[in-house]
């Protein structure tokens, strides 16, 4: 594995912080299978990341890599699958995904593209027009503003970064794009507050869940405010699902918590069952107000991405993952508050919150998160932490047995350390 990592921090771009072992050599996964992902060591660890809730239906899935090699496989006559055609003559594939993907999810409009972020930045777009055209007494030319929250994560690019209050993300990458008032989340009267204070405001850009932020999940009744919010002040509502969706938190869209039906959702990562990368932006029909040339991609919506994404929809409606979801992540989350707010491991704890399969244990002050991580590491478990919480986000399929597993594991690794804390006071105590 060390000669691989050295080919990486050679050759690859330093985006990433690597995570390191416990003999400090960066890990290099090989293979993976379910929940489990091996390392170019050997070492099994159990993914409790999933590639950012990317890998919802977990690796190898026998069904969307079946259909991956049948696509690819040419007839008798060495025909098949097209590649990338212009998007004025559109695929069969797109064209029975497009309407599948809109009744599943109660959607009137879509728009695809290749991963997360460029469906942000065209629902950024779609506000924007929207607002141009339906509120032309307050926003002129250039003038629009979007509502966004602090500690949100909605992608890299430069729309996306201007939208973030993280100055990591932000400080290095001016001029920025302006337009964007970022407000305390899970405040639903500072939305109040600043849609009164703001007539040119066109759309409210919100995180259900936090993930990035650190698994932050805001009170009830905070989405449905906010969206009646909208309602009144005739700005648009949209919801990044992006790791929230398709069953992450137990239902298919997390706004369905609280009843709320965005006028624009964005779906992304695990919609491309964690092998093809995809995305794609949905509104209601009077939201979707691009005319031809306003927006586009050019392996957005492609037969093989298109013919993915709908079998990982008809899997997760066939499997009942988003009530899978529900059911393993209360048992897990569960256990977790149970093993981790006594014994040793609580003086590490401040936390443990989740809803279905997206938890976050939030650490004590002090407890270095980036150190726990590679402790979990040690013991077989693969995660990622956000801030100073550590994210718990397996893949949907995990059973009860391999709840039960990561557990066992998390359990362990919280104990050995909390000893050397308790080890490390007592020393300073005793000098």
């Amino acid at each position: 594995m060390k000669e691989l990592s050295e080919k990486v921090k050679k050759f690859g771009a330093e985006h990433y912080k690597l995570q390191e072992n416990e003999h400090k050599c960066p890990v290099v996964i090989s293979k993976g299978k379910g929940v489990w992902v091996e390392d170019a060591d050997g070492n099994k660890l159990l993914d409790a990341c999933a590639g950012y809730s990317s890998v919802n239906l977990g690796h190898m899935n026998p069904e969307i890599d079946g259909l991956i090699r049948e696509l690819l496989t040419p007839d008798k006559d060495g025909w098949g699958l097209p590649c990338v055609v212009p998007n004025s003559t559109p695929t069969e594939p797109y064209a029975e995904f497009v309407e599948y993907a809109c009744v599943f999810l109660g959607a009137d409009k879509m728009l695809a593209k290749n991963g997360g972020v460029e469906s942000v930045d065209t629902a950024i777009k779609l506000m924007r027009k929207w607002g141009a055209v339906k509120k032309i007494r307050y926003v002129r030319h250039g003038n629009a503003e979007i509502v966004v929250c602090e500690r949100n994560f909605h992608g890299r690019t430069i729309a996306a970064i201007s939208a973030s209050t993280n100055p990591e993300y932000r400080d290095p990458f001016g001029p920025l794009t302006p337009g964007f008032i970022p407000i305390l989340y899970g405040d639903a009267q500072a939305l109040e507050r600043t849609l009164e204070e703001h007539p040119n405001v066109v759309g409210f850009l919100v995180e259900p869940i936090q993930g990035e932020g650190g698994v932050n999940i805001p009170h009830e009744g905070y989405l449905r405010k906010c969206y009646e919010l909208c309602r009144k002040h005739d700005v648009v509502f949209c919801a990044d699902e992006i790791q929230t969706g398709l069953g992450r938190t137990g239902k298919l869209l997390a706004c369905s918590h609280e009843g709320v039906e965005p006028d624009i959702f964005i779906l992304g990562k695990s919609l491309g069952g964690g092998r093809i990368p995809t995305s794609a932006t949905f509104a209601k029909k009077d939201f979707m107000v691009f005319t031809p040339g306003e927006d586009g991609s050019t392996h957005g919506g492609n037969a093989l991405a298109m013919s993915v994404a709908r079998k990982v929809l008809e899997i997760i409606e066939r499997d009942k993952l988003c009530e899978r979801s529900a059911e393993m992540g209360e048992y897990l989350l569960g256990k977790l508050k149970h093993g981790l707010t006594r014994g040793p491991a609580k003086m590490l704890i401040k936390e443990v919150r989740g809803r279905g399969l997206m938890i976050g244990i939030d650490l004590a002050q002090g407890v270095n998160a980036r150190a726990m991580i590679t402790a979990l590491l040690t013991h077989g478990v693969m995660t990622k932490d956000a801030h100073h919480v550590i994210r718990i986000t397996p893949p949907l399929i995990i059973a009860k047995a391999e709840c039960d597993e990561l557990v066992k594991r998390i359990l362990r690794t919280f104990r050995d350390v909390a000893c050397e804390y308790e080890m490390c006071t007592c020393k300073k105590k005793t000098r």
